[in-house]
């Protein structure tokens, strides 16, 4: 099947803002591309006007985790039917999915049709059990980072290891006067950007963040500020925990902005990200130096000569050089901001590597060659039977 005939239905629980649904949105615009047509099913969310605008028709179903493992069977039964309605009338050729257990309702309402299926794990999170489930369903498998790849095997999964991708013409350093007057940055200001989902792991990773600035602050570091992205179920603990130690510092330095859709601008303030995953990728397609903490642990500031092992643990997100702590984020960002025309080098640099290995025109060839390999498969199985 040629691409420019191919309907890929993408499967999330939402369109809430995190890594995975930027990711999603990246493939549908890259796809577009190409001339394959993609549509979403799924919870709505604060993205539904981004995919839009992507051109990516989007058919609200409630297929988030706290609906269905509360559903009756015939409830279940009902999204299933109304998820094969959907892949009917948009003629779809193949079904993505990415999140559990959403992606497993998904899959089994496309097998039941005989569309092919294509998982993506984007991490290592997913419960044993609809993961082996996920294999019985899919086509293929698609692994995000080496870890996650080998994760996989050793339950006996094969993964075909594709890289989240970032899109150069939406991740490029901006002007960041204006937002930096508005949150009250002076210029001299030694900026850290932190950016994620805060609960679990990143959370306290973004505590430990806290409690090093707060150290620095105490050594004298009065110049440095850190600007905090993002929401989750422990927003007002860590926003509390923000304005406690700005009250024994006697400054305002930590700015908690809250979940952002122009991710970029605030990329653009930064003189350093701390960050993991998808957002390191960003931040240095913005030609912004990273010092890697992520859900698994602590990798450290991601130079030329650690981009290997970065990639290999997914900057600390899916494999780590040690337990984040206060002390250790504390002295990898003294040393980084002792040499601050060194990171700037670091910065311009990482562009550089990321948009030679993770542009996401590039990451989408591979992507396209599976959807046609699953979809011949699926074609030759029809017209054997």
């Amino acid at each position: 099947m040629k691409s420019n005939h191919i309907r890929a239905l993408m499967v999330m629980d939402s369109l809430a803002v995190g890594g995975t649904e930027t990711h999603v949105l990246s493939i549908v615009k890259a796809l577009r591309k190409l001339g394959i047509h993609s549509i979403y099913a799924g919870a709505s969310g604060s993205m539904y006007g981004a995919f839009a605008r992507a051109g990516c028709p989007i058919h609200a179903v409630d297929v988030s985790p706290g609906v269905l493992l509360h559903l009756q069977d015939y409830k279940l039964q009902k999204i299933i039917s109304t998820l094969q309605q959907v892949m009917k009338s948009r003629k779809i050729s193949v079904v993505h999915v990415h999140q559990t257990p959403s992606g497993l309702y998904a899959a089994m309402a496309a097998k039941e049709l005989g569309i092919p299926v294509v998982f993506t794990a984007h991490g290592m999170y997913y419960p044993e059990e609809q993961l082996l489930r996920m294999n019985q369903y899919s086509d293929a498998i698609i692994s995000v980072s080496k870890p996650v790849q080998q994760f996989l095997e050793r339950m006996n999964i094969r993964s075909e290891l594709i890289p989240n991708g970032v899109n150069p013409d939406d991740f490029f350093e901006v002007d960041s006067s204006a937002l930096r007057s508005q949150l009250g940055l002076p210029d001299s200001a030694d900026t850290i950007v932190y950016t994620s989902r805060l609960s679990w792991d990143k959370a306290y990773v973004c505590t430990m963040l806290i409690w090093a600035a707060r150290r620095l602050h105490l050594e004298g570091s009065s110049q440095l500020h850190v600007v905090i992205v993002g929401d989750g179920h422990q927003y007002q603990e860590i926003y509390e925990l923000a304005n406690s130690i700005e009250h024994e510092i006697g400054k305002r330095f930590i700015h908690m902005v809250g979940s952002k859709k122009n991710v970029r601008d605030y990329l653009s303030l930064a003189d350093i990200v701390v960050g993991t995953g998808r957002v390191a990728l960003e931040a240095m397609a913005c030609g912004k130096p990273v010092l890697a903490v992520g859900n698994h642990g602590y990798f450290g500031l991601v130079t030329p000569a650690a981009y290997a092992k970065a990639w290999d643990q997914y900057f600390g997100d899916h494999a780590s050089e040690c337990k984040p702590s206060e002390e250790v984020i504390a002295n990898a960002l003294r040393q980084a901001f002792a040499h601050k025309a060194t990171l700037r080098k670091i910065g311009f640099q990482g562009r550089q590597w990321t948009l030679e290995h993770f542009d996401i025109h590039k990451i989408v060839i591979q992507l396209a060659e599976l959807y046609q390999k699953v979809i011949l498969q699926a074609c030759r199985q029809e017209a054997s039977s």
